[in-house]
């Protein structure tokens, strides 16, 4: 089903409604920290000239902990996020975000500091190991999420040129997304998993679901929200192969997706068939998927990453993580019905 774009100055003025940050008091911090615990099978890079602990190529599963540092100055698009309840950063001058520390743990380590509630976030294309920590910290801070973060970082090269590698290394990484899902899952400290999984990212994700869906031992029943955010993914495949999978774990499916997502686009291009995120070339409504269109509380500059930048995008993840509200329940939300079934539009936050 197509989709006509909104004028250009209803975006635009949407657009500035949807940037206004919070306001932050004289003594609010530079810097707060973000304690993430991440697992990844890149490869760890000792090289002198490493930019980061872990490369870009393929290693072992490994699992361990990080320390992302926000400026409250640089976020606080969504009205939920709240400086004042994280550590501030003592002795800084800086007002910018930087991945601080890492720390590898081994599994009983990582486990103790599992809580009840799990929030596994799967980056997409061209995003290193540092800039994958602190998409996740922006997304923590801007939805005031209360779980325990986790990422889940496979072998992505931080560069445009790298799509094709990025593809079979998304796909290399399923088993150990597949493993690292279900260790969670099988915690018992853990009551509920919720995951997102950003673009490309999403490939890996449905496939390690489906293989885990096959899985006896995997205590499929404590994932709780599934979150499809831009998904690079061939809107055909997922129809076919992946929809009565979801179907069959009974959580909960979102899909976020927007019309001016120009890197869909062009992997359409490259792909030849429909990505499930580009709305301009289909809105996907099925039952069982929960589908939002963000396009009118993004810019051309933020739509493919959205879950990331958009404070609006953020506030509905807050409804939908923390209160586990559906799209009909959200006041994010404006519900458009069409001959094919109902989907929602993100509209600019109420003002407070």
């Amino acid at each position: 089903m197509s989709l006509r774009l909104r004028s250009p100055f209803i975006l635009l003025c949407l657009t500035v409604i949807a940037g206004c940050a919070t306001t932050l008091p004289d003594d609010a911090p530079k810097q707060v920290l973000i304690p993430l615990l991440y697992a990844t099978d890149r490869n760890v890079d000792l090289s002198d000239d490493a930019s980061s602990f872990y490369g870009s190529e393929r290693g072992a599963l490994s699992f361990g902990m990080a320390t992302v540092a926000l400026s409250p100055r640089k976020e606080g698009e969504s009205p939920f996020a709240d400086w004042s309840r994280w550590q501030p950063r003592s002795g800084t001058t800086y007002n910018r975000n930087e991945l601080l520390t890492v720390a590898p743990l081994d599994r009983g380590s990582f486990s103790r500091r599992l809580d009840r509630s799990v929030f596994l976030y799967v980056h997409g294309f061209r995003r290193d190991f540092d800039i994958s920590a602190m998409d996740l910290a922006h997304v923590v801070y801007e939805a005031d999420l209360r779980s325990v973060p986790v990422f889940f970082s496979w072998p992505s090269a931080n560069s445009i040129l790298a799509y094709a590698g990025d593809t079979t290394n998304a796909r290399w990484a399923t088993n150990d997304l597949r493993d690292t899902l279900k260790y969670l899952l099988n915690q018992p400290s853990v009551d509920t998993v919720h995951i997102a999984a950003h673009s490309l990212g999403g490939n890996g994700l449905l496939e390690a679901l489906e293989r885990l869906s096959r899985d006896d031992e995997a205590r499929i029943d404590k994932i709780g929200e599934v979150i499809l955010a831009s998904p690079d993914i061939d809107t055909g495949l997922f129809r076919r192969e992946y929809l009565p999978m979801l179907r069959r774990v009974g959580s909960r499916t979102t899909l976020y997706i927007t019309e001016n997502d120009v890197p869909l686009q062009a992997s359409q291009r490259v792909n030849g068939n429909n990505r499930l995120g580009d709305a301009s070339s289909e809105i996907f409504i099925e039952e069982g998927i929960e589908t939002v269109v963000f396009s009118d509380v993004v810019t051309f500059m933020n739509s493919h990453d959205a879950i990331v930048e958009a404070g609006n995008v953020q506030a509905d993840l807050h409804y939908l993580l923390e209160d586990r509200l559906g799209a009909s329940e959200r006041p994010t939300l404006e519900a458009v019905d069409t001959e094919y079934g109902r989907y929602w539009r993100a509209q600019p936050y109420p003002a407070q």
